[in-house]
């Protein structure tokens, strides 16, 4: 597969990951190749390549596809090889002051042919204006699919002007660029004392979440997971608030117990974590963890499009009633005002900004089978 440029000047790519072979970390030189990260202490540019063209796109899984404009990135390598990201939010970073942003990429043969899964992530930061394009055919149905994703024309710069009208979220708009911090990003930062002083609030979602809490103290939430394996059937949970707690039971299978969720915090909505569960998480693959990470990333994703409110009943299926209701996405006050803004100024509305954006299939995440060129475009602010 090409990896090709269009509008890019003084551009440099920084492609690592899992060599699908060796396993062993590595990058991608000017040739396409699939060279061994060598540790650094210091961030180096050792991993960038300055485009001149376009170029061969070598297999890696697990991967990162970063695009800089002016300068390589400069990257820590750890002693297993593994490259250390850039930090948003780090004014000592290196990298603080480049334009960048990154794609998360697998690419892998599969038998005869080959697999390529891509996701423009503006899940800890957005800073470049990027779009992509990609043809190939869809792995289950076989059927030949063309898919464009990413910023729209001008959209970077109504995102960045609705951050800035924002009084809860323009602080997040670093100082001195026009890079945008996730809302996670920015709490997670101050907490690791990465930033001096706080930029938004971590209690932003409290009365939000209080609300929610207090709504099903005297009404059921549904959620319906997905079938078990070998089975059609999908499995319902009934959850209702009591004692502080959101507790949910299924009937529908033996030897699940239930999930007692506290109430979370702010950051564990916006980060995805995990935290908030009391109880019921279940053991690592396990069925019951399945069913209670199901639960836990619908939950985020409905809080961070604040639909709590206008629904009783959630699924994990794309197809269910909560996704096909998008517009109620983002209708409250209290909601994820940077995703709601990256969604309304992207291709289609598709964008992935938080990390359970891909609920309802309203991300920017393709997957095709034998691709034959990869086009990324710097679309105009």
């Amino acid at each position: 597969m090409q990896l090709e440029f269009v509008n890019g000047k003084d551009t440099w790519f920084t492609y690592y990951g899992l060599d699908p072979v060796s396993g062993k970390p590595s990058h991608s030189d000017a040739t396409g190749a699939v060279v061994s990260n060598v540790p650094s202490d210091k961030p180096t540019g050792a991993l960038s390549v300055q485009i001149t063209g376009p170029i061969n796109f070598p297999m890696l899984t697990a991967a990162r596809l970063y695009i800089s404009v002016g300068k390589p990135l400069l990257l820590a390598v750890d002693a297993i090889g593994n490259a250390i990201p850039p930090r948003p939010a780090d004014s000592t970073d290196p990298n603080y002051g480049t334009p960048w942003d990154f794609f998360e990429v697998t690419y892998l043969p599969v038998g005869s042919a080959e697999l390529f899964n891509v996701n423009l992530s503006t899940v800890q930061s957005a800073g470049v204006p990027l779009a992509f394009h990609v043809e190939g055919v869809e792995p289950s149905t076989k059927k030949p699919v063309d898919y464009s994703r990413g910023w729209l024309p001008g959209g970077y710069s109504k995102f960045l002007e609705a951050m800035r009208a924002n009084t809860d979220f323009k602080g997040l708009v670093l100082s001195g660029t026009d890079r945008v911090l996730a809302p996670g990003t920015a709490i997670t930062a101050f907490k690791q004392k990465v930033i001096p002083t706080p930029v938004f609030d971590e209690n932003y979602l409290e009365s939000y979440i209080s609300q929610v809490w207090s709504k099903f103290e005297h009404t059921d939430l549904t959620f319906v997971g997905d079938p078990p394996p070998l089975s059609n059937t999908f499995v319902h949970w009934k959850g209702r608030v009591h004692g502080g707690q959101f507790t949910f039971y299924t009937n529908d299978l033996t030897g699940l117990i239930p999930i007692v969720l506290d109430p979370p915090t702010t950051a564990d909505l916006f980060e995805n974590n995990f935290l908030f569960c009391a109880s019921g998480k279940g053991t690592p693959g396990s069925l019951q963890e399945n069913y209670a990470l199901q639960l836990f990333g619908t939950l985020c994703a409905a809080f961070n499009r604040s639909v709590m409110h206008t629904t009783t009943t959630l699924a994990n299926s794309s197809d269910c009633a909560w996704c096909k209701a998008k517009d109620l996405f983002y209708k409250n006050p209290d909601t994820n005002h940077y995703s709601k803004e990256i969604h309304a100024n992207s291709v289609g509305g598709l964008a992935y900004a938080f990390q359970s954006d891909d609920h309802c299939d309203v991300s920017s995440y393709v997957s095709v089978v034998n691709p034959t060129k990869f086009t990324i475009t710097f679309v105009a602010k």
